[in-house]
């Protein structure tokens, strides 16, 4: 009982750091917008989030990329942390996966954020987790 009281104190900590507002897309098939075919996406809601690149010592070292348009772009794991009550979300090809879209940054982030889109390439488990830790590549613009 004592290990999840702390469970839950680090989940709660973890949560405050979270000071990006994403909103989430999963993939509904495709529409046709000017006459062009392209993907369509249902809003389901926004989270906190933060994001995380490479490490300094994984920069140069891209072992996983994911093709997005004709783009090849690389994964980040872990990239991407939302809050393990936020609802879990599917990874995939472009298209199969959801997208997380930075809508507003908090004080101290950078706030060239807004805007950016994230493709969730996979959402791996783990047990006792105190945030989930997607993996992501960044959408081109």
């Amino acid at each position: 009982m004592r290990a999840l009281a702390r469970l839950g104190a680090m989940r709660a900590r973890g949560d405050s750091l979270m000071t990006l507002t994403l909103k989430a897309y999963a993939p509904n098939g495709t529409t046709t917008v000017n006459d062009q075919e392209t993907f369509a996406f249902t809003a389901k809601g926004t989270t906190k989030g933060e994001l995380r690149g490479g490490s300094a010592t994984t920069r140069d070292t891209v072992t996983r990329t994911v093709t997005i348009g004709s783009v090849e772009v690389p994964v980040v794991e872990g990239g991407l942390r939302v809050p393990i009550s936020a609802t879990i979300p599917k990874g995939g090809e472009r298209g199969t996966g959801w997208e997380y879209v930075v809508t507003a940054v908090g004080g101290t982030d950078d706030r060239g954020l807004v805007g950016r889109r994230y493709l969730v390439v996979n959402s791996p488990a783990e047990s006792r987790a105190t945030r989930r830790r997607l993996d992501v590549a960044e959408v081109p613009q």
